[in-house]
């Protein structure tokens, strides 16, 4: 009896210890938090790590500025392109209204299939589909990214800025300009645009920002013009081109205006943001009687985020 009394007691003690140290580990995990701008706690998620992307303050210019937001990690790879397959997914912290970035990622990696003369293989960062976020040097941005992979962040400044026009200089871009005639020449009640980019030797490090808009006497508030892109190929050729789909409508704050000064300026809709590419012509339909501008963006640093 005293042996059986004893073994029950010794099971009992050995559940205690192993709920103590559950409920230690669960108590770890629940305080696991991030702390980032202020007093914002970002949660742990489980097989991702956050990273820290913070830019310095480059006061008013910080509208002229983007980031690109990279995750990937260095591999030895042959005279291919090669991407990491993965892509970002957009959150917001609860409460606070900050947007956070998870990158996810089943860890494969695509590549073209060119033959490698020498098979040489060289170190390079691999990474997956990138994505570009507002240049904001008051909130710093976490990134989450699985364990062994790096965040990297590039500053992107605007190079020029233009107003598009119907019929462009053909001598910017002789080439594209061939091409030209491949496109639907008009779609009802919309206005096409044409832009020629001048051929570069760095295209990989320039990005082409197209935005649709109206001309509009407005008060001191900000304002935005409705609508969205649809992208469309030409059939049997492969070209895109775009159609910004739009009613009109305008959208604004509501701030009081003490003057109730009304000015005349550009009504932007959310702009199309993508590669830069002087092979190919520029083609972007937008409804009868509204403008389009169009920017060109160019790299500077790159720096690696630290984890949080």
């Amino acid at each position: 009896m005293k042996k059986i009394t004893f073994r029950i007691l010794m099971i009992a003690s050995a559940l205690l210890v192993i709920a103590a140290c559950t409920n230690t580990k669960n108590k770890e995990s629940a305080e696991t938090v991030y702390k980032v701008n202020g007093d914002a706690v970002y949660p742990s998620i489980e097989g991702v790590i956050p990273h820290a992307v913070a830019v310095t303050d480059k006061g008013d210019e910080e509208t002229n500025l983007k980031v690109q937001l990279k995750v990937g990690k260095i591999m030895e790879v042959d005279c291919n392109h090669h991407s990491l397959e993965g892509d970002f997914k957009e959150e917001t912290l609860e409460g606070y209204g900050y947007e956070y970035y998870i990158f996810e990622t089943n860890g494969n990696v695509a590549s073209t299939m060119m033959a490698c003369p020498d098979n040489t293989k060289t170190e390079k960062f691999i990474s997956g589909k990138d994505h570009f976020i507002s240049y904001n040097s008051k909130l710093a941005t976490p990134v989450y990214a699985p364990e062994g992979y790096e965040v990297r962040y590039t500053t992107w400044e605007i190079d020029n800025e233009h107003m598009a026009t119907q019929n462009p200089d053909k001598s910017i871009n002789p080439d594209a300009a061939k091409q030209v005639t491949s496109y639907p020449e008009s779609m009802e009640n919309y206005d096409r645009y044409v832009m020629y980019l001048s051929p570069q030797d760095n295209e990989e490090e320039l990005r082409l920002e197209i935005i649709p808009g109206v001309m509009k006497e407005v008060d001191c508030n900000t304002h935005w013009l409705m609508g969205e892109f649809e992208t469309k190929v030409v059939e049997g050729m492969g070209y895109e081109y775009l159609v910004f789909n739009s009613n009109g409508d305008i959208a604004s704050t509501r701030m009081a205006c003490p003057d109730n000064e009304m000015t005349e300026e550009f009504i932007a809709a959310e702009s199309h943001f993508g590669r830069y590419n002087s092979q190919v012509s520029q083609i972007v339909f937008v409804p009868e009687g509204m403008k389009l501008k169009f920017k060109t963006w160019k790299a500077n640093d790159t720096q690696v985020a630290d984890k949080m």
